[in-house]
């Protein structure tokens, strides 16, 4: 299957070199677990009970083949960018500060990240956050309350997924 490449496209208020050092290592694994054949038969075999996609157009369609949806995930077509299918995924990120309990949030394809949380949460961690936002970038959604399908939708499900398959595995460029 196609290989994924993932680019720190746009780091923005990464104010500190151990910032970058620490968005370097976020991307180097998320290009990891991407790439992993035992995180994309996860993707392939998973139970997604919200399959909401949004496209450019702002008309939101149910993906029910799972083929579909890792398909989109491997393409890297960000939505709101213009950019075609280029196996390539671009991450903007911004750190912020603010005072919620959230760890971030995106907007169109910005990946908010919260500089306390950034900073204090472990690489993996950060990683799983990144590929979830990164789900919302290229169109699928869910519920915003807390509800019983909101952890299996299609950004929450990948991105523990995600966790799972980090967990397993020894990365040696890790601090």
């Amino acid at each position: 299957m196609k290989e994924i490449k993932v680019k720190n496209n746009r780091l923005i208020s990464f104010s500190r070199k151990s910032d970058l050092e620490k968005a370097e290592r976020v991307r180097k694994l998320i290009q990891e677990v991407v790439n992993d054949e035992h995180f994309r038969n996860e993707i392939l075999n998973a139970d997604f009970k919200d399959r909401r996609f949004v496209d450019e157009n702002n008309n939101t369609t149910d993906i029910n083949d799972n083929e579909i949806i890792l398909q989109k995930i491997i393409s890297g077509k960000e939505q709101y960018t213009g950019e075609k299918e280029d196996f390539e995924w671009d991450l903007r990120v911004t750190l912020y500060r603010s005072l919620t309990s959230e760890i971030g949030h995106r907007s169109r394809e910005t990946i908010f990240t919260k500089k306390k949380k950034f900073r204090n949460m472990s690489e993996r961690y950060i990683a799983s956050h990144w590929i979830h936002e990164y789900m919302h970038v290229i169109g699928f959604t869910h519920d915003y309350k807390r509800t019983n399908i909101r952890p299996y939708s299609i950004p929450y499900l990948v991105g523990t997924i995600a966790s799972n398959t980090l967990e397993t595995k020894d990365y040696d460029f890790l601090t």
